[in-house]
């Protein structure tokens, strides 16, 4: 069935859902990172970037948490050179998302940082110009998702995680394949908000990319095949004997 981000949020209770609960220790699955980039769109392009890791883990039976970690990379290396930069907002959107099973919004966490307002589309719908309404995002408390304070933001070089938990019948693995496929498929898209840049009119809105394994699952991978090479060198030796 397909089904959007916002669909996940706004079927559920969302006003208990943001009450952020107690959250134990999860089995780990594989990880991918989505690099927003001037490279695949932006308004201004300052050079604003941030990478996104994407972490599902099982959580508990039928429950699978999302560990979404934000940095924003914005070092000079790209468009117009910004250094500085304040990464204000995050938005998706998945109107042609097909997890193959239901998927429910549980809790959205903000954890330590500053993306401590949830936006959702037909409850208080994120929009992001020229690129239009978005599902759901995240960002520090503001009126209007397109413009605010930039207080609470990432700086240039900065880090923060923030959590999502679903209630689903698929296992971590299948729904991060799913959420991965959807960003390789282009039924995902992603947009990060960037104000305070030292480059350009001073703000950006730059789209993110396609997803590429995470360096820890990339190596794991390697791991794992190199322990299958020697598994079978070791059993054609017991052949050969």
């Amino acid at each position: 069935m397909k089904t959007t981000l916002a669909t996940f949020i706004a079927s559920s209770a969302l006003s208990a859902s943001m009450a952020v609960a107690a959250m134990v220790t999860s089995a780990p699955a594989q990880a991918f990172q989505i690099t927003i980039d001037p490279k695949f769109g932006s308004t201004e392009n300052t050079g604003s970037t941030a990478l996104l890791d994407f972490n599902f883990s099982q959580f508990a039976a039928q429950q699978v948490k999302l560990n979404l970690d934000i940095t924003n990379t914005t070092n000079g290396s790209t468009g117009l050179g910004a250094t500085q930069s304040t990464l204000v907002g995050l938005a998706f959107d998945a109107d042609n998302f097909d997890p193959g099973a239901p998927v429910a919004f549980n809790n959205y966490d903000p954890g330590t940082s500053g993306f401590t307002k949830l936006w959702v589309k037909g409850i208080d719908t994120p929009s992001l110009q020229p690129y239009g309404d978005f599902d759901v995002a995240i960002s520090p408390p503001r009126e209007s998702f397109n413009g605010g304070n930039a207080q609470d933001g990432l700086t240039a070089g900065q880090s923060t995680t923030v959590s999502f938990l679903f209630t689903t019948s698929l296992t971590a693995n299948q729904l991060s394949d799913a959420v991965e496929n959807g960003f390789i498929n282009k039924a995902f898209r992603i947009a990060g908000r960037f104000q305070q840049v030292n480059a350009g009119g001073g703000s950006d809105k730059v789209l993110g990319g396609e997803p590429v394994p995470e360096p820890a699952t990339i190596a794991a991978s390697v791991l794992a095949l190199g322990g299958l090479g020697f598994f079978k060198k070791k059993f054609k030796a017991k052949q050969a004997v």
